[in-house]
């Protein structure tokens, strides 16, 4: 009997990481990319082309670490992406996570963020964080080093109130690029804003060093906070345009 192979299945590490946009007439070939990442970070930075026509699409690869740079965007993506982030922008290049198996998750998202940093300077174009919905113009960058992995460059804490309830609704955005569910939770209005966002962070922060968010019914011990966070609940929000998944937390 023939096997039925099953349909994947979209995910937030099917998205690209980054989008740059630029107006300039034609995007830096990766020679100039190689160049930029071997001075900054020393290199070497290789080259590894996916079709046999044309340099747009390739692997950017640094050690084991991979980021994938899509410079041949059809037309209707550039469209899509344009109408989805509201720029100006007439060219666009995808910055995408690369083939990592077992490599750390941190790691490579670092040089996939160095590598949209670099496609930015070349282009003084934006780019623009998908997961995050964060706009990272030249000057904005960071210089994403490896002595120093700063989460609260990659992971955010938004927040939406809740009038119906009284409620306001605070959650990250960024866990999912670490292939975590994102982490939330409802407070009343009037409560401490930086109390809340706080115990977001080093939440946040405890589940990547981990590679892991607890079930539920289990407890994050927050040191720096001086908090017991116990995860309450999972479910999907369809807010943001796709399906998020999401770990409530709880305190006293």
């Amino acid at each position: 009997m023939k096997k039925i192979k099953k349909k994947k299945t979209g995910n937030a590490w099917a998205l690209p990481a980054y989008v740059i946009g630029f107006t300039h007439a034609d995007p830096p070939p990766p020679g100039y990319l190689t160049a930029w990442f071997d001075q900054e970070y020393g290199g070497p930075l290789s080259i590894q082309f996916l079709t046999k026509a044309g340099h747009g699409q390739f692997d950017a690869i640094h050690t084991q670490w991979r980021g994938r740079i899509n410079m041949n965007l059809d037309s209707q993506t550039v469209k899509k992406w344009r109408e989805q982030i509201h720029w100006d922008h007439s060219l666009v290049i995808e910055v995408s996570l690369g083939s990592n198996s077992g490599q750390s998750k941190v790691d490579v998202i670092l040089h996939v963020a160095r590598l949209a940093r670099g496609l930015t300077l070349l282009t003084d174009g934006t780019a623009y964080d998908v997961v995050t919905n964060a706009y990272l113009n030249p000057s904005d960058w960071q210089d994403q080093t490896l002595a120093a992995f700063l989460l609260d460059e990659h992971i955010q804490v938004e927040q939406q109130e809740k009038v119906e309830s009284g409620q306001v609704w605070f959650y990250t955005r960024g866990l999912s690029k670490f292939g975590l569910d994102e982490l939330e939770c409802l407070r009343p209005r009037g409560l401490s804003e930086t109390v809340v966002k706080e115990i977001l962070e080093e939440s946040a922060e405890y589940v990547v060093n981990h590679g892991k968010v607890p079930k539920i019914g289990e407890a994050i011990n927050l040191l720096n906070a001086g908090q017991v966070v116990k995860i309450v609940r999972h479910r999907t929000d369809q807010s943001f345009g796709r399906s998020i998944a999401f770990r409530e937390l709880q305190w006293i």
